[in-house]
């Protein structure tokens, strides 16, 4: 078994809440943290943009930036880059050789493991900023073993409720857990809710909390769709202005036109229009609904959809019918998806709903059934990147 497989092979269908195995085989790498300057970024959609977008900046900044994210679209590598650029096979498999024997012995969970192997890798390759993405929650979540120097938090909506619990203000309270002591913490626009959260705790720990201009939001060019990234955007543009204070507008500017980030309302093709959106929440497949209804198109529309069993987008379901003619459900190979038939069930009787079980046939399917100003969505989790990769002959290495 090569370490790749290894890796994928801890089981990560169990969550393991607390920092005690983090931290244990933090100790054992010889705590890789401790030499790095860290950007922690939490919330509950857009953390990877926000991440993906400030990596851009400082790296057109001549900075060597490490950058970690989850999950990936095709590649475990993905998730662990410096200058954009993936983690090769060859540090992977020096890694799995030298801790495999901590990394069994303490019981580390899959994120927990690649939490660490960043973290050393970022080290190892001396990188200037290490931009790390919380993976779930905040308190509990394996980076948050960190000191970083800057915090971000997107906006926070219900998500993850089996794990976080079922109201706004618990999940708020658990993202909070990133804050530090006197670590400046910047915020994207929030409800109410959780603006008092947010106060409440930074006064608790003593963080300088700022929140994003909304009046500025506007105004902001980037080469990534929608209006919430616009939103990621003007949070990451904060948090460098905060790390690098003479930082050149134009420079910022220039790295925003040329961001890529994979699975964000992505063009994957034109003629006829194919889009890309890891939406796999609620506020994500609002935030998807709101820029293709910002397309304004006039002809047939397809969507292919998958999620995961433990989703509750229970109030997207009829909307995604008013944007789409026609509906395939399909599955993925990901960590417990909605079985098809439970999908295919949450649409109208009467509306047009199919089910194909393969993803690949899912879509190409879709593609036969379109003409040259037609459109086709492919939403609902990060599990599809495989297909897509494989149809569109694309990959998601390059950022």
């Amino acid at each position: 078994m090569n370490a790749i497989d290894y890796l994928l092979s801890i089981n990560t269908q169990i969550i393991k809440l607390g920092l005690e195995r983090t931290i244990r085989l933090n100790h054992a790498c010889g705590q890789p943290d401790k030499n790095l300057s860290i950007i922690q970024i939490a919330g509950t959609n857009g953390k990877g943009s926000v991440c993906a977008i400030i990596s851009k900046i400082l790296q057109n900044a001549n900075y060597k930036v490490g950058l970690y994210t989850s999950p990936h679209l095709f590649k475990l590598n993905e998730r662990i880059r410096i200058n954009g650029k993936p983690i090769s096979d060859e540090d992977i498999d020096i890694f799995v050789k030298l801790y495999k024997k901590n990394i069994e012995s303490i019981q580390s969970s899959f994120f927990e493991t690649m939490t660490i192997l960043a973290l050393w890798y970022f080290n190892k390759h001396d990188v200037d900023y290490a931009i790390m993405e919380t993976g779930l929650g905040g308190r509990l979540d394996s980076v948050s073993i960190c000191n970083p120097i800057v915090t971000g938090m997107t906006s926070i909506s219900l998500d993850h409720t089996e794990i976080l619990g079922n109201s706004l203000t618990t999940i708020a309270l658990e993202k909070c857990g990133i804050m530090k002591n006197d670590t400046p913490c910047f915020s994207a626009k929030q409800k109410p809710t959780v603006v008092k959260i947010l106060q409440s705790q930074a006064m608790h720990n003593k963080v300088p909390l700022r929140f994003i201009d909304s009046n500025k939001i506007e105004q902001i060019n980037i080469n990534l769709n929608g209006k919430k990234q616009k939103e990621n955007a003007a949070l990451a543009i904060s948090i460098v202005k905060y790390i690098i204070s003479d930082i050149k507008d134009e420079l910022i500017h220039n790295s925003l036109k040329s961001i890529l980030w994979h699975g964000r309302n992505q063009i994957i093709k034109k003629n006829p229009l194919v889009l890309f959106d890891v939406a796999h929440n609620t506020d994500g497949f609002n935030s998807f609904l709101q820029y293709y209804q910002s397309l304004k198109l006039k002809r047939k529309s397809i969507l292919v959809i998958a999620i995961y069993e433990r989703k509750n987008i229970s109030s997207i379901y009829k909307k995604l019918e008013k944007n789409f003619e026609h509906i395939i459900c399909t599955s993925t190979n990901g960590k417990k998806p909605m079985h098809v038939k439970i999908l295919k069930n949450n649409f109208s009787s009467s509306h047009s709903v199919e089910i194909i079980k393969n993803p690949c046939l899912a879509i190409n399917n879709a593609l036969n059934r379109l003409e040259k100003n037609d459109c086709l969505a492919i939403l609902g989790t990060h599990c599809l990147g495989p297909a897509v990769s494989q149809i569109f002959n694309i990959s998601f290495d390059n950022i």
